[in-house]
């Protein structure tokens, strides 16, 4: 019999199994995944949910195991997964988040300019060069994550309109974050995959899980990642570190943490992966006593929640608002953001040409919105074009 070690996993009540001296195992204890122990899924959204302490390891482990579950399901109807094709998407559903920036997509950019996809990519060369992967399963997951696969429905998995990816953090997101939107029914959407012309499509027996995934989709988005205290929270990150990083290149002597500053001052990949949360959550208290005015300022707003105000404006009214915020003796630069929710890193469904949830009826197959017997989905998916401004609450005063 196998040996397992068992992450029990309360979003999903159950134990995730992970086979002992398995390439998963393996990549499961590199320090890049151990990393994800200490950045947070959902950044500095506890300040709006505070349950929300979740972090990106546990989310990792979870979309592994709907991955699993999803090839279970799929070998149950006769489709032929080949065990080597399950061992790459596997070990691609573990690995996906290991290039997040601390403080996840708040600051993703903004340390390094690179996103995480492309940071993950690099990391897991320096997983080859340290025995934490094999060289063919690394290239195996890269031609996942770069949807490169000769086999389409092995990325559609893991990234794409309805994957486990998503299936996972909705699910996760809303178990910690208290809210009931994003409570899906997970098992009853991966029965319904099915594998045609080797593309992911769904079964219609599915259809009203379907239904129910777009509709918790778009609440979620707007109730949490799209919630005005959370972007406030993320654009006085974000500010923060430009703070940090323009005085580290003008010279001056700013105390925070060494790895951080490295980082920061020489655009270093590989110590990129040395950084959590904590590195930056400890810069933030050292620096509230910082001889930089600016500086000290954003880390105290930050560390005693006094955050910036988030309203929506029209876009006529940006540049008044900019100028009120310069008449206030604020610099712009560093108090005042546009932020369009729709460009942001999180996104809800939208039935584009290229990337869209197949739905198999006795048709044929077709775009989910165009099976369903009403335009519930078709609303949905129209976007909701919104614009804010990030400032100080006494410049509204």
């Amino acid at each position: 019999m196998k040996r397992h070690k068992l992450f029990m996993d309360p979003v999903y009540d159950e134990f995730i199994l992970i086979e002992r001296n398995s390439p998963l195992e393996k990549a499961l204890s590199s320090r890049f995944l151990q990393r994800l122990r200490y950045v947070k899924q959902l950044g500095p959204c506890y300040m709006v949910y505070p349950g929300a302490e979740h972090t990106r390891f546990q989310h990792s482990l979870g979309v592994m195991w709907l991955v699993k579950k999803a090839v279970n399901y799929l070998r149950m109807k006769d489709f032929h997964i080949d065990p080597d094709t399950e061992l790459i998407l596997s070990l691609t559903a573990l690995l996906h988040d290991v290039g997040h920036s601390p403080y996840s997509h708040a600051l993703e950019g903004h340390i390094l300019n690179s996103n995480h996809e492309e940071m993950t990519l690099f990391a897991l060369k320096l997983m080859v060069e340290e025995g934490s992967i094999e060289e063919e399963l690394a290239s195996g997951v890269a031609s996942i994550m770069k949807k490169k696969h000769p086999l389409p429905f092995t990325y559609q998995l893991i990234s794409s309109q309805l994957d486990c990816d998503r299936l996972d953090y909705l699910r996760r997101d809303a178990f910690y974050t208290g809210v009931s939107f994003g409570k899906i029914d997970v098992n009853r959407i991966l029965i319904s995959a099915l594998i045609e012309n080797g593309e992911l499509v769904w079964s219609f027996k599915g259809f009203n899980a379907l239904e129910a995934y777009v509709m918790s989709r778009y609440e979620m988005y707007w109730a949490v990642y799209f919630h005005k205290v959370n972007l406030s929270a993320q654009v006085l990150l974000q500010k923060i570190v430009k703070r940090i990083k323009f005085l580290i290149s003008d010279g001056s002597e700013v105390p925070c943490d060494p790895t951080l500053k490295k980082v920061l001052k020489d655009g270093d990949e590989e110590n990129f992966f040395r950084l959590t949360d904590g590195n930056i959550t400890a810069s933030i208290y050292s620096l509230t006593n910082a001889s930089d005015s600016i500086l000290s300022d954003l880390c105290n707003r930050f560390v005693r929640r006094r955050l910036f105000r988030t309203v929506e404006v029209k876009p006529a009214e940006v540049l008044e608002l900019a100028e009120r915020v310069k008449e206030k003796g604020y610099d712009p630069s560093y108090y005042f953001e546009i932020v369009e929710p729709s460009k942001v890193a999180y996104t809800y469904y939208s039935p584009s040409p290229t990337d869209v949830i197949k739905v198999k009826t006795e048709r044929g197959t077709e775009e989910l919105s165009k099976v369903a017997p009403t335009d519930a989905i078709k609303a949905l998916s129209r976007e909701v074009t919104k614009v804010y401004a990030v400032l100080p609450e006494e410049v509204l005063e």
